[in-house]
């Protein structure tokens, strides 16, 4: 039987190890997008310190939850995270695309491919 559901991709490392080159050939080459999961990435100005992406390699494949928070913002939670990134998943995946999730930020990560007990509000 056929999988109904697209598969989607997780590259996980330290920083600087090469996750956003690795996770930027997969998503172009099999029809994706990427989901940054780096907890500092999140921030607006931080770019140096976080190692982000440059502007070009966001324009070769489109990337998602990166730079859309101000770096005073002081709540941000996994949860937070979860509830944002689940539904741009969700989107890819109803337009047959591959969700590349790319970071070193494990714990979220972990909450997007494992239902665990965190709150769900």
């Amino acid at each position: 039987m056929a999988a109904t559901r697209l598969p989607l991709v997780v590259v996980l490392g330290a920083t600087g190890a090469g996750k956003s080159k690795l996770a930027l050939e997969i998503a172009k080459l099999f029809n994706g997008e990427i989901i940054s999961a780096d907890s500092m990435q999140i921030y607006k100005g931080l770019d140096i310190i976080t190692n982000k992406v440059t502007e070009e390699e966001q324009r070769e494949c489109k990337h998602h939850m990166i730079s859309y928070l101000d770096a005073d913002y002081k709540h941000y939670t996994v949860v937070d995270f979860r509830n944002a990134a689940q539904p741009i998943i969700e989107d890819l995946l109803s337009q047959r695309k591959l969700p590349v999730i790319v970071g070193g930020t494990n714990y979220y990560i972990e909450s997007l491919l494992w239902d665990f007990t965190i709150d769900k509000d």
